[in-house]
């Protein structure tokens, strides 16, 4: 969420300095013992700074870049900016100096480039030129760009440049955890927008123990930040020079498990540079199915006799169907190309035979502009005397997050970083019900029993709560009670257990609609437009609900209209 006036003004004028300094507080409290030494320099520094300072360093810690010109810098709320820069220039949080070109030439207007060239007073310069123009005659004049220090004196320009972007980068690796939020998370919380679960932040309970584990949770960091950099950016790997800076084995999972994550993308690199022994070789340093499918796939083609060999472990670990598919499909290839395995048998490993074929409805829809084929196939059962929900993926998810809350919440060490997360860190990793094994065998147990109360209680007492489950927006308290109340206890448990298997698999791929009958029988309804088809995970949702509900897959065609 960007910041606006219109937002900002409903907060104080120093908003964002308090969610800095709360922000600082709770990282320090819990990690400040094992900071590496410049950002514990750093840190006291700017604790000896006036609040105006304060509030100018926040500000451009908030915006992009590193480099700031003087006089571009406005704020009300901490009025000279000058004055405020001098406490940070003097702890050198801050220092003046003129920045690579290319980015000083973003910054500087044609006019003043202009004047630039007017005080050198060169008759080869003119007549003025477009900025594009000037930029190439920058480039390839290395004399005018030595000119360029003593111009912006005369000019009065001044250039400040950050000096502490690491504790930035410290502070939110260790508050946030992660890539995706930053400091416009507290805006969005501060205006009401957000509320979250609450659940404790101990020092006995945080992810880092050491400041060397510190140190290589920032390189893992920056590693993934450069790597991303590079691969969108398409520019030359060279896979020596990534895996030379890969840190060694870790025994923080945590650490350990990014770790692997580079490892499997290096492995998939050295794959399309046809480097398989060393994409095998980085796989087999991996844990996890997707490290052994790639091993799987690679061996397929260098030595099949292995790959029957990994097959088999990997099927073990098959978790969920679209798993258990893919083995089946690297066997019958195997099958075919080598007679490696008896025929069939790896689908009788998971019973798979024919792909489900669900049962299918045909309409034939006008279309409405900038309306979803979904909605339109949501009202048309509504006018037919249905009770119709376009719920896609918000029932079955919500249903599992009402049931399990206080679980997904429970105070497991080294899952929550600070008061802003959907979900817990491991919520997604294969540990995430061993570690809560206890207290999900006690829910079921309540569940079985008929005793629904758990779901009818969260529902109340957590209402508006962000969880990563539950969408409040679509399920709201019509759809719920129609769920709670039309659901049987042996299809929640069923569900349930299917989504504790493979949580991050099961969340997606469910059916569109949600339709009741007039006799109140729930109908599941997936939509397909022109030129759509059923997927394989939608597929087999629509098996696994067919066994307790009508499960049907919806065509939708167009009316043509004259």
């Amino acid at each position: 969420m960007a910041e606006t006036p219109a937002t900002t003004a409903l907060l104080p004028a120093d908003y964002y300095l308090q969610n800095f300094e709360q922000m600082l507080t709770s990282v320090a409290e819990r990690y400040l013992d094992i900071f590496p030494a410049d950002q514990q320099r750093a840190l006291q520094c700017y604790r000896s700074l006036p609040d105006k300072s304060k509030m100018l360093l926040v500000r451009l810690l908030s915006r992009k870049g590193e480099w700031f010109r003087l006089d571009k810098l406005h704020y009300s709320e901490i009025g000279d900016i000058a004055d405020a820069a001098q406490p940070l220039l003097h702890t050198e949080l801050l220092q003046q100096t003129l920045p690579p070109l290319e980015i000083w030439f973003s910054a500087v207007t044609l006019a003043e480039l202009k004047t630039l060239l007017h005080d050198i007073n060169d008759p080869q310069l003119s007549p003025w030129r477009s900025k594009q123009q000037l930029w190439q005659l920058l480039q390839a004049t290395p004399e005018l760009q030595t000119q360029l220090p003593q111009w912006q004196q005369q000019q009065g320009l001044v250039w400040l440049q950050l000096n502490c972007q690491p504790l930035l980068d410290l502070l939110l690796l260790l508050y946030f955890g992660n890539r995706y939020q930053d400091l416009s998370q507290f805006v969005l919380s501060d205006l009401g927008l957000q509320r979250f679960e609450s659940y404790p932040l101990t020092r006995e309970g945080r992810t880092y123990q050491s400041s060397i584990e510190l140190q290589t949770a920032l390189s893992l960091a920056a590693l993934a930040a450069n790597w991303e950099q590079t691969t969108q950016q398409k520019e030359p790997i060279v896979l020596a020079d990534w895996l030379a800076q890969l840190p060694a084995p870790q025994d923080n999972p945590l650490l350990e498990r990014r770790r692997q994550k580079l490892l499997l993308q290096l492995g998939r690199e050295a794959e399309r540079q046809q480097q398989l022994a060393l994409a095998m070789s980085l796989y087999q340093q991996c844990h996890g199915w997707d490290a052994a499918e790639r091993l799987c796939r690679c061996l397929e083609k260098v030595n099949p006799p292995q790959a029957l060999a990994v097959l088999t472990s990997l099927a073990q670990q098959a978790q969920n169907e679209t798993q258990q598919q893919t083995v089946v499909r690297i066997g019958n290839r195997l099958n075919r190309r080598f007679t490696v395995a008896e025929p069939g048998a790896l689908q009788a490993l998971f019973d798979i035979t024919k792909p489900y074929k669900p049962d299918e409805i045909h309409l034939e829809l006008a279309q409405v502009p900038e309306m979803r084929v979904e909605r339109l196939t949501a009202d048309y059962f509504a006018a037919q005397g249905y009770d119709a929900w376009f719920s896609e993926n918000s029932v079955l998810c919500g249903l599992f997050g009402l049931a399990f809350w206080d679980i997904i919440f429970a105070p497991v060490a080294g899952v929550f970083d600070n008061p802003y997360q959907r979900a817990p860190r491991d919520m997604y990793q294969p540990d995430f019900v061993a570690r809560r094994q206890t207290l999900i065998t006690q829910r079921m147990a309540q569940l079985a029993s008929g005793d629904k109360h758990i779901l009818q209680q969260h529902f109340v007492c957590k209402q508006g709560l962000v969880n990563d489950w539950v969408n409040w927006q679509v399920f709201t308290e019509p759809l719920f009670k129609r769920c709670i109340t039309t659901f049987s206890t042996e299809f929640l448990l069923a569900l349930f257990q299917r989504i504790l298997r493979d949580p991050q698999h099961y969340r997606s791929g469910h059916p569109d609609l949600l339709l009741f009958t007039t006799d109140g029988q729930p109908q599941f309804v997936e939509v397909k437009g022109p030129g759509d088809k059923l997927d394989d995970h939608q597929s087999y949702w629509l098996h696994f609900l067919s066994e307790f509900y009508a499960a049907k897959v919806c065509y939708v065609s167009w009316k043509h209209t004259k």
